[in-house]
């Protein structure tokens, strides 16, 4: 009993993260106004394919993947299915690996370490490690656990999501993590990396759609369990790694700043502001993110 309020306390703070994200996931586009000319935080060059128009764009963005994910989260945990158990599993896991990737990421990111203090290092290190990587995997002992897990109950029968493995809704998910960077490079100027070099504006924009449309079809057949699915998706993801992970090993984010060609006021005042995330070692993060992507894309086809 004490398990079963657990799981139902969780599923409505997920409800209500899924709820009043989906509230604010359109209001965040009202900020625009602020930035436009006449707005109190106008300045000259604020448009599309500026640093600010990007951060507003993925804010909003995070405000709809919260509403996406929480709502199901949340009624699967109220309602006590299996396939919320599953899904619950894949989101937590997920996180986890986001979080550890940016802590390698971040422990590889030596020019931005050295500019640190020591207690702004550990401090940012304490905060990957509790919420990123420590509460999700406590969170996955306690789902994964017997007692846990009869609690939950099928529904409708053959529902992919009770069908298929944590590892399996991982990968998918980690590939809607994908569809989201592309889509905020759309908004730096259409800038997609390829094989060492930045392709910019038009060109680029076909290059992510393509790339997004590629990631669509090859996720579908992965979650229909299709023929030869798994090799698809491997490689895929081993184009991302030797464009994605080898331009920004070759580029450091401030670098790829730069090429950008932001507003003086930006350069200025913005960018400076977002030095800790500018110093990551995206080259790492990336490259660390799909090798275990392929690791599990490599342990679903075992398992078949």
């Amino acid at each position: 009993m004490k398990r079963k309020i657990l799981i139902r306390i969780t599923g409505i703070l997920f409800l209500a993260v899924g709820l009043i994200s989906l509230f604010i996931f359109p209001a965040e586009f009202t900020s625009f106004y602020a930035f436009t000319e006449g707005g109190k935080f106008h300045y000259e060059g604020f448009a599309f394919g500026s640093l600010m128009f990007a951060f507003i764009i993925s804010n909003a963005m995070a405000y709809f993947t919260f509403a996406v994910f929480c709502i199901p989260l949340g009624m699967g945990n109220l309602k006590l299915k299996k396939w919320g158990l599953n899904l619950s599993l894949a989101c937590l896991k997920t996180i986890s690996i986001i979080g550890m990737t940016l802590m390698i990421a971040f422990l590889f990111s030596f020019e931005l370490i050295k500019k640190l203090e020591l207690y702004q290092t550990l401090l940012i290190l304490s905060f990957l490690i509790i919420f990123l990587i420590a509460l999700p995997f406590a969170a996955i002992k306690f789902y994964i656990n017997p007692k846990t897990g009869s609690l939950f109950q099928e529904s409708v029968p053959g529902n992919y999501f009770e069908k298929q493995s944590t590892n399996q809704l991982t990968v998918l998910l980690l590939n809607y993590f994908w569809m989201m960077v592309f889509y905020l490079l759309i908004f730096l100027k259409g800038a997609f990396p390829l094989w060492g070099e930045f392709i910019f504006k038009k060109e680029g924009v076909y290059l992510i759609s393509t790339a997004v449309f590629v990631l669509l079809v090859i996720s579908y057949f992965f979650y229909k369990n299709k023929y030869r699915a798994e090799i698809a998706s491997l490689i895929y993801y081993l184009f991302l790694f030797f464009t994605f992970a080898f331009t920004y090993f070759k580029y450091s984010t401030n670098d790829f700043l730069n090429k950008l060609s932001l507003p003086v006021y930006e350069m200025e005042k913005i960018v400076p502001a977002f030095w800790i995330p500018a110093g990551i070692n995206l080259g790492v993060f990336f490259g660390t993110l799909i090798i275990i992507q392929i690791f599990l894309v490599v342990m679903v086809k075992i398992k078949k």
